[in-house]
């Protein structure tokens, strides 16, 4: 995660109950695609691509290309 980024802003990126369910998704089962991070947690792939940029941007979890 990085440090630099006020505790403000990551309590609002944590702040979304989508967000939390995804980490705690990928901390379990580990990297996923978006289309199964989407049935897991019952939102369109195009809502997961957004949490994830999000996620990404923040710190919290990382791009891994398959395929």
């Amino acid at each position: 995660m990085k440090m630099h980024m006020a505790h403000s802003e990551m309590f609002k990126v944590l702040g979304v109950e989508s967000r939390i369910k995804i980490i705690e998704l990928l901390k379990t089962k580990g990297p996923l695609g978006v289309k199964t991070i989407a049935e897991e947690v019952g939102l369109t792939p195009a809502a997961v691509s957004q949490h994830l940029k999000i996620l990404r941007h923040a710190g919290f979890v990382s791009k891994e290309r398959q395929g």
